[in-house]
């Protein structure tokens, strides 16, 4: 185990694998023996500490090799020095206050998604975070009013009809009647589904882009593929 220390002892990094480097002439860094080295590379972080200071405060880093680290220590409030790690009142302080705002990150997430599943958010706020959805997992019953994000498209849908695990095969949720894709309005040329009810049924003007061309609806209620012969949509070029 390694620790990257800064010229006042810090821990600033902690890896598994870190060794000196310096950069040649050629712009390529290569790994080399200390005296030679102008920088520290951590595999941990994928980043590169320089030795020598820089600027009046000075940022010089040195490498050292330790058995282990205790668990409690973490890079950027603990300090090393003589073999021992300490850190001060206020740097543990500081991290109390930074692990209590990582534990309201997932408190927060859950929050969003209850919120968005009682209609509190528009589609558009929605969609903006999709990221702090659960994916669809097939064989799982669900409660109307659930959003998933699809895996197979990377869109958000929302349960409009409960059903059990019985279901799984209702693959991908765009062709199931159980579940409604939830458009973004912000995305002008959204990527053409199936619509299956009338819920989600493409209206008259309304746009979308299908096997990289753009159409828009002739029809209110259009269920058809665009670019199909005799479709009712309109591609529009240029």
């Amino acid at each position: 185990m390694y620790l990257i220390l800064n010229h006042a002892g810090r821990i600033v990094d902690i890896s598994e694998e870190a060794r000196h480097v310096r950069r040649q002439e050629n712009g390529v860094v290569i790994g080399c023996e200390q005296k030679d080295a102008d920088a520290i590379y951590s595999a941990n972080t994928d980043a590169f500490y320089p030795i020598e200071p820089t600027g009046y405060i000075g940022d010089g880093h040195t490498l050292v090799k330790v058995k282990k680290v205790p668990p409690e220590v973490v890079a950027g409030y603990y300090f090393y020095h003589n073999g021992e790690f300490y850190s001060t009142e206020q740097e543990l302080e500081k991290l109390a206050r930074a692990n209590a705002e990582a534990d309201l990150v997932p408190v927060a997430s859950l929050m969003f998604v209850h919120l968005a599943e009682t209609e509190a958010f528009d589609a558009t706020t929605i969609a903006e975070h999709s990221a702090l959805f659960e994916p669809y997992v097939p064989g799982i019953a669900y409660k109307a009013g659930q959003i998933r994000l699809d895996p197979a498209d990377g869109i958000l849908y929302k349960c409009i009809t409960a059903h059990g695990a019985e279901h799984a095969a209702d693959k991908p949720l765009k062709k199931s009647n159980l579940w409604q894709r939830i458009a973004n309005p912000d995305d002008e040329w959204p990527e053409w589904f199936q619509a299956t009810g009338v819920f989600d049924q493409w209206m008259k003007d309304d746009k979308c882009t299908h096997n990289g061309k753009k159409y828009t609806s002739d029809v209110d209620n259009n269920v058809w593929e665009p670019g199909t012969d005799n479709a009712p949509w309109t591609e529009v070029t240029g």
